[in-house]
């Protein structure tokens, strides 16, 4: 069975740290192609910084790449904010193809927090956010997870607030979603419980 795993949340909350870190693969195991779109951001720039929408270029590949990969039926994982439905058609034609699919979601308490955050990766070198794009999309970005949890074989949610690390506040199989650490982040209970209820 092909694996089509997405990590997503919100601006500043430490996705690719997850992945870089291994722990991503020690959860899902190795070989899975990895598709960044902020990767190939830098990439396209470090190539040309004079290239125009370097941003919209690299997304517009990686959009063609989850499309390349479902079709093929090799294993492959995606980063994303998360923040708007594009990836519901992808997650649909993977389901029809026989993929298992799943999500590891990262979050941070408050918009606040992901605007430390990303401010802190802008004064080491990152890509900057603007704040007001910040606390739209995690908003965004928690609804939409309510809206595919029930899609996902597998569901893992951190809270990744804490220094000491991400916290399993959440996870799920077959589309029903267990609390482990209930009230660390109200908004992504509400949308799971929601979900709950529309799957039951």
């Amino acid at each position: 069975m092909p694996r089509f795993w997405i990590v997503a949340g919100p601006n500043g909350s430490g996705k690719s740290t997850l992945v870089d870190s291994g722990a991503v693969d020690s959860l899902l195991g190795a070989g899975l192609a990895l598709l960044n779109a902020d990767v190939r951001t830098r990439e396209l720039l470090d190539a040309d910084p004079t290239i125009p929408n370097a941003n919209l270029r690299a997304a517009i590949e990686i959009d063609a790449q989850v499309a390349a990969h479902i079709e093929a039926g090799t294993d492959f994982l995606v980063e994303t904010v998360l923040s708007s439905d594009k990836y519901i058609d992808d997650i649909e034609r993977a389901l029809r193809l026989g993929f298992q699919v799943g999500l590891i979601y990262v979050c941070l308490r408050t918009p606040a927090d992901s605007i430390r955050r990303v401010a802190l990766r802008r004064e080491e070198g990152g890509h900057d956010v603007p704040p007001e794009r910040i606390v739209a999309q995690w908003a965004r970005s928690i609804a939409m997870l309510g809206r595919i949890a029930p899609r996902m074989h597998r569901l893992y949610v951190f809270d990744n607030s804490d220094p000491s690390g991400p916290v399993l506040i959440a996870s799920g199989t077959g589309g029903r979603v267990m609390f482990h650490a209930p009230g660390r982040i109200p908004e992504i209970d509400a949308v799971l419980r929601a979900a709950n209820n529309r799957a039951s």
